[in-house]
Order: C-alpha cells, then sequence, then structure tokens
C-alpha cells in the first residue's frame, strides 16, 4: 500500500493543474463513411421506373421485395408469420395516413424482418411535426446497411427484438425532405437490443431492459439510459450522455475511447466507467459512481451520494483511483514533496561539488 501511495504522489506531482488527466486526446475516428444512394430503375414484381401505392401493404408470408425503383406509399407496410421486407437499391417514401401522434410506418411482428440495403427511406406524415415509427417487435429483427433514413421518426425496437445499424445515417433534419428542427431516433425497450456500427443518427434511448452497442458512429443530440439497461459504447463521439431520471434507476454505462462534447449526467444505483474518454462535464447524482480512467473531464459536480473517481490504469498495480475532490489536496502534497525532493537533491549537488572543488585544489 505505502508503495501506491509514493508511486501516486510521483504521478500527482509531473502534471500540473490542467494536465492531470489527458487532455483531450481522443478526436473520434468514427463515421468516415459518405452512404449515397441512387435509387430509380424497377422492382422485379413490376417493371416501372416509379410506383405510387396508396393503401396499407400486409405481407403474412414469404418476401416482399422492392428494389431498383422509387417507390411512393401513401399508408403502412406491416410484415408477420417470419415475413420479410426487403428494400434492395431503391428509394421508399413512406407517408402515414393515421391522424394520431407516433403513427406507424412500418410494423414488423411475429419473428418478422426488414432488411435495407444500399436504399433511401423518408417516413413522413401529413402533419411534419408528427412522428413516424418503425415499430420492431415480437422477436422481430430490423437490419439496415449502407443506407439513409430520413424523418421525425423512431425506430423502435420492443419485445425481444433485434435492430442492426450498419454504415448508415439516420438524419431528422435534412434541406430536402425535412428542413425543420426534427430527429431521427432509435429506441430500445422490453429485452430489445441494438447494434449500431460505423453510422451517424440524432438520437438513441435505452428504456427497460434493453442494451444497445454503439461502435465507430456519431450521435448527434443525446443518448438517454433507462432503468435495467446497458450501453457499451467505443471509439464514437457523443454530445450529450443522460440517465433516465432521478430515482432509483439500476444501469451500466461503459464508454471507451470516446469523445463526450457536452456532458455526462447520471442518476440513480449504477457504475458508470469511462476509459479514455475526454468529455466537457461530468455530472453524478443521487448514488451514482462514475469513474474516470486515463479520462478527462473540464468539470466534474456531484450530487446527493453521488461520487466520482479519478484514476488511471497502471502496469502490475492496475487501476490505481481517487475521489475527485482529493485532487488539490493530492496536488499540494505532490507540490510539497517535489518540492523537497529538488531542495535535497540540490544540497547534495552542492555538496558533491564542493568536495570535487576541494580535490581539485589538493591536486
Amino acid at each position: 500500500m505505502s508503495s501506491r501511495i509514493i508511486l501516486l504522489l510521483f504521478a500527482v506531482a509531473l502534471l500540473n493543474t490542467q494536465s492531470w488527466l489527458p487532455s483531450s486526446q481522443v478526436e473520434s475516428t468514427a463515421f468516415r463513411n459518405e452512404v449515397s444512394n441512387n435509387a430509380n430503375a424497377s422492382t422485379s414484381m413490376e417493371q416501372q421506373q416509379n410506383i405510387v401505392v396508396e393503401g396499407d401493404i400486409v405481407v403474412e408470408s414469404g418476401t416482399y421485395l422492392i428494389e431498383n425503383t422509387c417507390f411512393n406509399l401513401t399508408g403502412k407496410i406491416t410484415a408477420s408469420n417470419d415475413a420479410t421486407i426487403m428494400i434492395r437499391n431503391a428509394t421508399l417514401l413512406l407517408t402515414t395516413r393515421e391522424q394520431t401522434i407516433l403513427r406507424d410506418g412500418i410494423v414488423l411482428a411475429d419473428r418478422s424482418k426488414l432488411v435495407v440495403e444500399n436504399a433511401t427511406i423518408v417516413l413522413g406524415s401529413p402533419n411534419e411535426l408528427e412522428q413516424s415509427y418503425v415499430t420492431v417487435g415480437d422477436e422481430a429483427m430490423a437490419n439496415i446497411t449502407d443506407s439513409e433514413l430520413y424523418g421525425h421518426a423512431y425506430i423502435r425496437g420492443r419485445q425481444n427484438s433485434r435492430i442492426y445499424i450498419n454504415r448508415s445515417i439516420l438524419n431528422g433534419y435534412d434541406p430536402f425532405y425535412f428542413p425543420h428542427d426534427v430527429s431521427f431516433s432509435v429506441i430500445t425497450q422490453d429485452n430489445s437490443t441494438a447494434r449500431i456500427q460505423d453510422s451517424k443518427l440524432d438520437d438513441t434511448y435505452a428504456k427497460g431492459s434493453s442494451s444497445v452497442y454503439i461502435s465507430n458512429s456519431i450521435i448527434q443530440e443525446r443518448l438517454s439510459v433507462g432503468e435495467n439497461c446497458s450501453i457499451e459504447i467505443e471509439d464514437s463521439l457523443l454530445r450529450r450522455v443522460v440517465s433516465g431520471g432521478s430515482g432509483p434507476e439500476t444501469y451500466s454505462i461503459s464508454v471507451r475511447d470516446s469523445t463526450i462534447v457536452s456532458f455526462l449526467e447520471v442518476f440513480g444505483n449504477s457504475t458508470v466507467w469511462l476509459t479514455n474518454v475526454s468529455a466537457k462535464e461530468v455530472t453524478a447524482c443521487g448514488n451514482c459512481t462514475v469513474w474516470l480512467i486515463n479520462s478527462y473531464a473540464e468539470m466534474i459536480s456531484t450530487y446527493d451520494q453521488g461520487n466520482v473517481y479519478i484514476g488511471w490504469q497502471l502496469p502490475l498495480f492496475g487501476i490505481i483511483a481517487f475521489p475527485h475532490n482529493w485532487l488539490p489536496i493530492l496536488q499540494g502534497i505532490a507540490f510539497l514533496a517535489a518540492s523537497v525532493l529538488t531542495i535535497a537533491l540540490l544540497v547534495v549537488l552542492k555538496r558533491r561539488w564542493k568536495k570535487w572543488q576541494l580535490q581539485k585544489l589538493k591536486q
């Protein structure tokens, strides 16, 4: 234990107030892809450049294919009974018809699948400020690859469903389709999971008993975490990370090799790990504990029983950490220790110099 304390003091002595943790060194390599989708030509079902459909589409078996066309649908698409909706090399312009808020544009149930490859999907409604849903439920699966999705919309995972987003853009704001301040989000709940890789989207929400994995991606606005959820993030750029509320939520958040542009604010009875992360502000409330390992935060705040620990991963010793409010005291002790060592070194050098001078005179 004494060796650890000595090592810690020497480490702090070498660092000043502005450099006690790595500077904003984590410039995320996330999202270097440009996805462009040119949709024209025809579907395998109907040889037309453009298809216009009024009414709902219901798929109860087999595969419904939209390929090499611009498909303009006013209504919704519903799949069930292990059916598959495949949108490939196409543009789908989907406008819901119901006059209610939170409209379903695409509904997947009973282990059905939505496969989107190299496509553009635009989700809208008669009222452009109302939201549209892609609902993935009942053990269904949505797989979106090399595509662009636009709209004031959600992809919502429910009831043990799975969502995969790879090399894609989910954007609410677009100068052509949606010039207003809207967002495109991914929501997980009810034991569903989402894996987002090499992509860019506006918001991500993890609600009751679900999990989200994000890698090499950009979350432009907000990542929110709810009760009994698990969030794992690596090599990504995030604007804000916020827990679901001030109650006794239990959740886990792990962020590695990433940048939080604005702030991380967490509540509840949980532990949050930031490893090799740069953040502008970190706030811990309730009984939450945040660990900053080899990480940097410009501002740290705690409320109620919240704790923030600052530490390093050291070879042989493992993690050495201390409460963030110890930092000024440890810096003072380290400065004093460094001053004492410097004075002692100067005294020794002075004595050796005099001894050398005397020996030189005798010779």
